[in-house]
């Protein structure tokens, strides 16, 4: 009897040893098999390919095309910086392309020997040496900022209605790209002008902004193909007048 129950229990190890071996290898079959050797990246303007990958394979354990893949799908990031949320396709079992969607930001300033970009609360999300071609966010001067812009910290300025101003501005520019700037500056009245060129178009600063602004996408096209050169007032622009008027230079 005490046999059979030795035999048993030696049967019932070596099934549990077996089962232990047979998950070892395959959990080594699976790392091995889908070792991640390449990150292709999209859409990234401001950061690396190498930041990207950095931020995808934050741990070690990631460094695995199918980790990867469920760790980082639709992952919104919280850090601050340019990166507000990364999606990973695998492509192959060695290598995945990640897709990267950056923050939208409505302004940036120059301070010291950085540029700093904020959003429409005024929070400065990120920070950049330099600024990159083919960025879509506005250059801001006039915001009169009362102490140094800090990642995190919000930019106190007296004219706040200029971040709501530029969020309407921002909104714009993602519906036609011919509506970016070269520079907005607010002057000590908090009333806006865009600068397009040899043309300076004048805002204002009251409620009407929302309809200025898709006056001034109505003109666009024109002022852009055309060799203008002046003012074109849009200040005072209620919807009510019949006409624009244009100050040429």
């Amino acid at each position: 009897m005490s046999k059979r129950r030795s035999r048993a229990a030696r049967q019932r190890l070596f099934r549990v040893i077996l089962i232990l071996i047979i998950i070892a290898a395959s959990v080594a079959a699976f790392l091995i098999f889908f070792r991640l050797k390449t990150v292709v990246v999209r859409g990234n303007l401001h950061n690396s390919p190498e930041e990207i990958t950095e931020i995808l394979l934050e741990k070690p354990i990631l460094e695995n095309t199918v980790l990867a893949k469920l760790f980082n799908t639709n992952r919104k990031i919280e850090d601050p910086g340019f990166v507000d949320s990364v999606d990973v396709e695998i492509l192959a079992p060695d290598k995945v392309r990640a897709h990267v969607t950056e923050r939208t930001f409505v302004g940036c300033i120059p301070a010291g020997a950085y540029w700093w970009y904020f959003d429409a609360s005024g929070k400065v999300l990120a920070v950049a040496g330099d600024r990159m071609p083919g960025e879509h966010v506005p250059y801001v001067e006039g915001l009169d900022i009362r102490r140094d812009p800090e990642v995190g910290s919000f930019l106190e300025v007296l004219n706040t209605k200029a971040f709501s101003m530029l969020a309407m501005l921002r909104a714009r520019i993602d519906l036609s790209e011919d509506m970016m700037p070269d520079k907005v500056v607010f002057d000590e009245n908090g009333a806006m002008s865009l600068y397009y060129g040899d043309v300076v178009a004048l805002m204002g600063s009251g409620e009407k902004l929302e309809l200025r602004l898709k006056q001034l996408a109505g003109v666009m096209p024109e002022l852009m193909s055309g060799d203008y050169h002046g003012t074109l007032h849009l200040e005072t622009y209620d919807g009510s007048q019949s006409g624009l008027i244009f100050d040429k230079i």
